[in-house]
């Protein structure tokens, strides 16, 4: 069995609250179930739990209404916040306490995981532990997550079922909450309807007024009158979802009239007039929350608007460097400042970050280390959503990792990231974890020894004289030609490793280190573990990986 160790603390949102330790409890005996689950509530809750234990014990636990044995486990409704969880010892029952049911489930795979021993490492692979004489002893433990909206942008968490283990938001259900995600203006006031009749609806930018790839002019009262009616009209049609963006596209191209210019220069940023406009919106909608993004051009906190208590800003710090904590590193320093100025007006900030190199999906991306310290950052100003942004994709560079990671500091960003990588290196990859590891510390020494910086639109060239020059290169696919050696006997857990080492191949074929049959080999192992993997993209929107392949051969033959 995996190692189990139950983390201290002493405050709701950092660390879980521990109080008395239970003595051992038989869960099952020889196969047979010594306790069974109650629950008049949280139905669903009570089946995984049942379900999973069935796994562990082979025992077959009922679930009823009322108790008829002691000890039961108990899954009753008590006020822990909107995701929290307690668990305790009440007479000789185990009594798991939560507000609704979705977070009763995420207090089953919790006590599942932590005291049962079970690890959700990816979608296809999870560790159960068979035990046919399950006894268990903990301490009663409380929890409430600081951030209120976890959501993590990899396919394995689009998954519901896979999400919820993880105690995240499936990107996949986003739309029974959102009405609108992001980029909303043009959906709001069409130019396609309106530019021809109307060029004054639109950005003047430039000197003239633009209907494609630009913005909308604000202060125009028929813009606004437009953009309410539409906004009904789209909520009227999906009255369950709360959160609604009426926000910028995704361009500078801002407009520049006289009006416009009047409230940004006011607020000292040209989130005056977004943030103005978005405003008197919300005023209509007060069961509503109306959201707007703080990105790009936008970013800059006003100096005299402030958020309705209905508007929700979702601030998207895309140029801070990935290499090195946030909170200290000098290249970050304008993401940084945004942050704490947007904390001096918002109390419920939604932060919008990046895990990704858009231009090379499968590139090695070192920024494991600055997980945990950008979220504490996070966190402790005023950062209650989080949106982590990696690859749409399928795969990228130890996405099972690094989600794995993302949704256990999410929930606790005081949780040791060093333990949980550990643990879930050992667990995954088995005997070829701690090499993985090496190579894990390996490149992040490297890349710190360089500099430590890390773009989000950078790939291999950009390291090639530093952290990924050749002698360094070789010495990243030795550990992982090593582990796949060790995990021979293995086929699953092999191929699990191969995967891990698609961005070290995908990087020696970008650099083009080697003799041309070395070349040749290291495009060979890509290619089939990119088409066992259903790898289709190197690039986001542009390159594939038939692409990507082909140019690669060519480049050799030449």
């Amino acid at each position: 069995m995996l190692s189990i160790k139950q983390p201290t603390g002493k405050s709701i949102g950092k660390e879980p609250i521990h109080m008395n330790l239970s003595k051992p409890i038989c869960i099952a005996e020889n196969k047979n179930a010594n306790v069974c689950i109650v629950a008049k509530e949280y139905k669903r809750a009570a089946d995984i739990l049942a379900k999973y234990l069935h796994k562990i014990t082979d025992a077959v636990f009922r679930i009823q209404e009322t108790s008829s044995v002691n000890p039961s486990i108990v899954l009753k409704s008590a006020d822990h916040g909107t995701d929290g969880f307690a668990w305790r010892i009440f007479d000789k029952d185990i009594v798991i306490e939560a507000g609704n049911e979705q977070a009763a489930v995420y207090a089953v795979y919790d006590w599942l995981e932590r005291v049962a021993g079970c690890r959700y490492f990816s979608r296809d692979y999870e560790y159960i532990p068979f035990d046919a004489n399950l006894t268990v002893c903990f301490e009663e433990y409380s929890f409430t997550p600081v951030l209120e909206y976890r959501e993590i942008l990899y396919k394995d968490f689009g998954v519901p079922e896979f999400a919820e283990k993880h105690k995240m938001a499936p990107c996949s259900k986003r739309e029974e909450h959102w009405g609108f995600w992001c980029h909303s203006f043009y959906t709001l006031c069409p130019p396609e309807e309106y530019f021809d009749e109307h060029p004054e609806y639109f950005s003047l930018y430039e000197g003239r007024r633009v209907g494609d790839k630009a913005q909308l002019c604000l202060p125009n009262p028929d813009v606004f009158t437009i953009v309410l009616d539409n906004l009904k009209k789209h909520m009227a049609k999906k009255p369950a979802a709360r959160y609604w963006s009426v926000s910028q596209n995704d361009n500078a191209a801002y407009c520049q009239c006289e009006k416009c210019r009047e409230l940004n220069e006011r607020d000292g940023s040209p989130m005056g007039s977004v943030l103005n406009f978005v405003n008197r919106i919300a005023e209509h909608f007060p069961d509503k929350v109306i959201s707007t993004l703080a990105y790009w051009y936008t970013r800059k906190a006003p100096a005299i608007t402030r958020p309705a208590s209905n508007v929700h800003i979702m601030l998207c710090n895309i140029e801070a460097n990935r290499g090195l904590p946030i909170e200290t590193d000098v290249r970050s320093a304008g993401s940084r400042q945004e942050l704490l100025d947007w904390k001096e007006i918002c109390k419920n900030v939604f932060l919008w970050d990046y895990c990704i190199q858009f231009r090379n999906l499968v590139s090695p991306f070192p920024n494991l280390r600055v997980l945990g310290p950008n979220i504490r950052f996070f966190t402790e100003n005023n950062v209650r959503s989080l949106f982590s942004q990696c690859n749409r994709e399928i795969g990228g560079e130890f996405h099972e990792l690094r989600g794995y990671l993302l949704a256990k500091l999410m929930w606790n960003p005081y949780a040791d990231e060093r333990e949980i990588m550990t643990d879930f290196l050992n667990g995954y990859y088995k005997q070829a974890g701690p090499l993985i590891l090496q190579y894990i510390d390996l490149i992040h020494d490297e890349m710190e020894k360089a500099g430590g910086e890390l773009n989000i639109f950078g790939g291999p060239l950009d390291a090639g004289d530093t952290w990924m020059r050749e002698e360094l290169f070789r010495q990243y696919e030795s550990l992982f030609e090593q582990a796949i050696l060790l995990t021979e006997c293995d086929k699953d857990v092999q191929f699990r490793v191969r995967t891990a080492a698609m961005p070290v191949y995908y990087a020696g074929i970008v650099l083009e280190y080697g003799s041309p049959e070395e070349k040749f080999r290291r495009i060979a192992k890509f290619a089939d573990q990119a088409r066992k993997t259903g790898l289709v993209m190197v690039e986001e929107w542009k390159i594939t990986v038939d692409k990507f392949v082909t140019d690669a051969v060519a480049s050799n033959d030449a």
